[in-house]
């Protein structure tokens, strides 16, 4: 959601690790500096929060992830809150200015939403699967950074979107009166994979979709 003074950006994906390891090499390409903020369980402080060199690395750090944060400008300097990952050289730009989020795709059952995992053999106890969808996001207040930073976020923000873009494609979508969906993201892995399966698609809500 959008608010007044605000600049944000908000895509729906569906994307499985090998779509998100795709985007992150494209990003890598633009900005060799990217690093990834792992997001680890529980309250703020009981579990360290690392920096890694990338997406994969991040969502991997201490269980399965379901989020991974890039700290904007790129190459700022980390919080306190914030370690080095193991080899992970020190990042000395600016203060964090934004922090850009990247919510993984999850596949869960109903009722209740409950999380499974991207395991093709895992046995769904009761109703029917679905992909939820993740989302890549970020929102800043333009006159709390001021200017000349604003302008930075603005075209790091473009060029983190053109790598999504350049690595997914438009989920054409309909639900099942017939509707069509826009705006959401899906990679080439994910698609195969509900192609292949016939996984009904989800978002935040009740609603479900299928390709086509």
């Amino acid at each position: 959601m959008a608010y007044a003074g605000s600049r944000t950006m908000n895509v729906g994906t569906w994307l499985l690790p090998e779509d998100e390891g795709a985007f992150d090499l494209a990003l890598h390409d633009t900005f060799p500096d990217a690093g990834w903020q792992c997001s680890q369980p529980g309250p703020l402080g009981l579990h360290p929060i690392h920096f890694h060199c990338s997406l994969t690395n991040a969502m991997a750090c201490g269980s399965r992830g379901v989020q991974a944060f890039l700290h904007l400008p790129i190459g700022a300097s980390l919080p306190s809150t914030v370690t080095l990952a193991d080899g992970v050289p020190l990042p000395d730009g600016p203060p964090v200015a934004a922090i850009m989020q990247l919510l993984r795709s999850t596949r869960r059952h109903d009722p209740g939403g409950t999380y499974c995992d991207h395991d093709a053999q895992y046995q769904h106890p009761e109703g029917g699967a679905y992909f939820d969808a993740g989302r890549l996001a970020v929102r800043w207040f333009s006159d709390e950074v001021g200017a000349s930073v604003h302008d930075i976020l603005l075209q790091q923000t473009r060029a983190v979107r053109s790598a999504l873009i350049a690595t997914t494609r438009p989920a054409r979508i309909k639900d099942q009166n017939g509707r069509r969906l826009t705006g959401y993201r899906i990679g080439p892995a994910a698609q195969a994979m509900v192609e292949t399966t016939g996984i009904l698609l989800g978002r935040a809500g009740l609603q479900r979709f299928q390709l086509g």
